[in-house]
């Protein structure tokens, strides 16, 4: 389905409340508790590490989030769906660790959850594949995006994985990309031309929210407030905007 221009407009609206909160919010330092390597993991433990990942992950998407908007005021849309595509696997990555975590939380294995963020926090397929292709516990591989976004679907509207999949295909050199800047003028001429008629922001807006939720409620798994309450603020002034700005 083709969103009409007040399904942009919503979108972006939400997409600019949310650019504007983030980059206020003011990061404490994290502390790690004082736990040897090789001592069983506690519940502090595992709340510092929670946190030790909300926190990166909310700096990074307020960089995406703001640089997505520059690139709207820019009328960058091309551009607009190759970061969205970056925002939507860090969105479904929030929901794929929320859901792996609190099962374990939920059955009381502090050392399965453990074990499970270790990776989150510290793998890479860069330095799995190029520098260290021996896996090891300092540098263990990370879950595949490719589970995440499957996990996603979950909670995403139906359909999500087409638009996943719509939006990774304009990161690529093929058709689809290259159609954006023209049109055959005449079944012998082609004219370059902009035609690129929006940045999929429904798509960027919906999942954007979905992962704000998602870390709002890690927070709170964490044991955070500072930070969880930004985030409620946030959730809260989206919601105040759409009720202003629907028709």
């Amino acid at each position: 389905m083709t969103p009409t221009p007040e399904d942009n407009s919503l979108s972006v609206s939400m997409l600019r409340v949310a650019a504007e909160h983030l980059k206020q919010i003011k990061f404490p330092q994290l502390f790690r508790p004082a736990i040897g390597p090789n001592s069983p993991p506690t519940v502090e433990l595992l709340h510092w590490a929670i946190q030790a990942y909300c926190f990166p992950w909310i700096r990074h998407m307020t960089a995406l989030v703001n640089g997505i908007i520059l690139l709207i005021d820019s009328e960058n849309s091309a551009a607009v769906r190759i970061i969205g595509r970056s925002s939507f696997e860090f969105c479904a990555h929030a929901y794929y660790v929320k859901k792996h975590l609190k099962q374990y939380l939920d059955a009381k294995d502090l050392a399965a959850a453990w074990n499970f963020l270790l990776p989150i926090g510290t793998g890479s397929r860069y330095i799995n594949e190029f520098h260290h292709p021996e896996e090891s516990e300092l540098f263990p591989a990370p879950p595949h995006i490719k589970k995440a976004i499957n996990c996603f679907k979950e909670v995403m509207h139906k359909g999500s994985d087409d638009d996943y999949s719509y939006l990774s295909e304009f990161c690529h050199p093929n058709a689809m990309t290259f159609q954006q800047h023209y049109h055959w003028a005449t079944p012998y001429a082609i004219e370059f031309v902009d035609q690129v008629e929006f940045g999929a922001f429904g798509t960027i807006a919906g999942s954007t929210l979905q992962g704000l939720m998602v870390i709002q409620e890690l927070l709170k798994i964490g044991n955070e407030q500072q930070i969880n309450g930004a985030i409620v603020r946030l959730l809260t002034a989206i919601a105040d905007q759409h009720r202003e700005d629907k028709p």
